[in-house]
């Protein structure tokens, strides 16, 4: 079990300083979004400042030295998975072999429409996205490599530099329905699971509160049978987790209080709120017992948290993450 972080929609040199401080505190990885323009329960935030996912990357790899740097995710829908596979390529050798290459296949309607970039459904983008993939682990892997499909042809293609990690960086795949379950479960070595929002384009209350703490099971023992029927470990795919909302306390009576006020928003119970995969609030105590609970219920090897600031970096570095 470890902890990564995600700051985003700041300027680069706190970014920077996060995962200077990160490093030191002993958070495994930093992870970098990857969107034109922020989304929050269906609510655009143009006002936030979006840097290029792999600028950021490059970034970080110059001014780290130990801590993984991850994609969370990159859109597939983006790039073309050529351009793709070079930048995560170099990055990975830029930093050592610290690379996570996480992908997935677009989910903010409201960027792509912005942008006009085109937005079919998203089993065509799961498709798009599965050409990419394939092209990019071709390309990391062989040194010499063509490949002929609906959205992507190359041929006899070279690439270099080749990744540090070898064949190439680990893979993270991002979503919870069951087109991206069962793909991690054939090829990911993450399953990055979030509210299963890429049907509707957009976050909504529902979304959000559907994906609790009593389906984690069913999803993931989808990934693990997909894992076994594609000739892999039950569990060779590692579980990780994002908490979108973050809430420290200090003391029970706050923790209790602030549950509260939180669960008529989602439609939850006090409980089930403080059980909520994107949720995590409470006294130090209280997180360190959840966390266990949640590596214990559903095998959670990474937890990601998107921390507001510096501030609560820092204070769950120094207070939390001891006791963990």
């Amino acid at each position: 079990m470890d902890f990564g972080l995600q700051l985003a929609g700041m300027p680069t040199r706190v970014l920077i300083d996060a995962a200077r401080r990160a490093e030191d505190l002993g958070f495994a990885a930093v992870y970098v979004p990857d969107h034109y323009v922020f989304e929050r329960i269906g609510t655009l935030q143009p006002e936030l400042a979006t840097y290029d996912l792999f600028f950021v990357m490059t970034t970080l790899a110059l001014r780290t030295s130990r801590i993984q740097i991850g994609s969370q995710v990159a859109c597939m829908l983006f790039r073309h998975p050529v351009t793709t596979a070079r930048l995560f390529a170099q990055i990975d050798e830029l930093s050592g072999g610290r690379v996570i290459a996480g992908v997935g296949a677009g989910w903010t309607r409201a960027e792509f429409d912005m942008y006009g970039i085109p937005f079919p459904d998203v089993s065509e983008r799961l498709r798009i996205m599965d050409e990419a993939v394939d092209v990019m682990r071709g390309l990391w892997a062989n040194e010499r490599f063509s490949y002929e499909g609906k959205h992507f042809q190359v041929r006899d293609a070279v690439l270099k530099p080749k990744p540090l990690q070898r064949p190439g960086p680990p893979l993270l795949l991002g979503g919870s329905g069951n087109g991206v379950l069962r793909r991690a479960g054939r090829w990911a070595d993450y399953i990055h699971m979030t509210p299963a929002i890429g049907g509707d384009g957009t976050t909504t209350i529902p979304a959000v509160a559907a994906f609790n703490d009593a389906v984690v099971d069913e999803k993931l023992a989808l990934v693990r049978a997909e894992a076994v029927r594609a000739g892999r470990s039950a569990d060779a795919v590692r579980y990780a987790s994002t908490i979108y909302n973050y809430a420290p306390t200090r003391s029970i009576t706050e923790t209790k209080d602030l549950a509260e006020q939180l669960c008529a928003l989602f439609g939850l119970t006090p409980t089930e709120l403080q059980r909520h995969p994107v949720v995590l609030i409470g006294t130090a105590e209280e997180i360190r017992d959840e966390v266990a609970r949640r590596v214990e219920a559903h095998g959670l090897s990474q937890l990601t948290i998107n921390f507001a600031g510096i501030d609560q970096l820092r204070d769950f570095g120094e207070r939390v993450l001891p006791k963990l």
